[in-house]
């Protein structure tokens, strides 16, 4: 029976390492620009399963949010959910990118955005994705 345990372990542990190790390391730069609610919902999640199947250690994800997503951080000022969202992913390395040139057309302020920092805002959204692609970033649209 012993031996048997010693096993089992054995290969839970090869399986755990296994799947640890099933991923190169990745940087992802997600892009969000769209309007449907559900549709960054989906983003958002997709974003979270990615984080899980590599740990936080092993993957530099970044979310260009500009264009009309922009209303999805406006709007987690007062909703409880979309905080918990942020702050889950925030919590674990994402880092939320956000468009200068968005907030002046919506003419608004980072403090018009739930937690956006000074770091997280560059000038334009487009040239930022390109950058960040030349950087080695691999970009997602889902």
């Amino acid at each position: 029976m012993k031996t048997l345990m010693t096993t089992l372990f054995a290969i839970l542990l090869a399986n755990t390492v296994l799947a640890a190790n099933q991923y190169d390391e990745q940087k992802v730069l997600y892009h969000v620009n769209y309007h449907e609610q559900s549709r960054i919902n989906e983003t958002l999640v997709n974003v979270a399963n990615h984080l899980e199947a590599l740990g936080e250690d092993r993957v530099d994800i970044k979310v260009m949010i500009h264009g009309k997503a922009i209303e999805y951080l406006i709007a987690a000022n007062d909703d409880e959910g979309k905080q918990m969202q942020l702050d889950s992913l925030r919590m674990n390395g994402v880092q939320f990118l956000v468009c200068g040139n968005t907030l002046n057309g919506y003419n608004i302020t980072l403090e018009d955005l739930y937690e956006v920092e000074p770091e997280d805002m560059v000038q334009a959204g487009l040239p930022a994705i390109v950058d960040l692609q030349q950087k080695g970033y691999i970009y997602v649209r889902p």
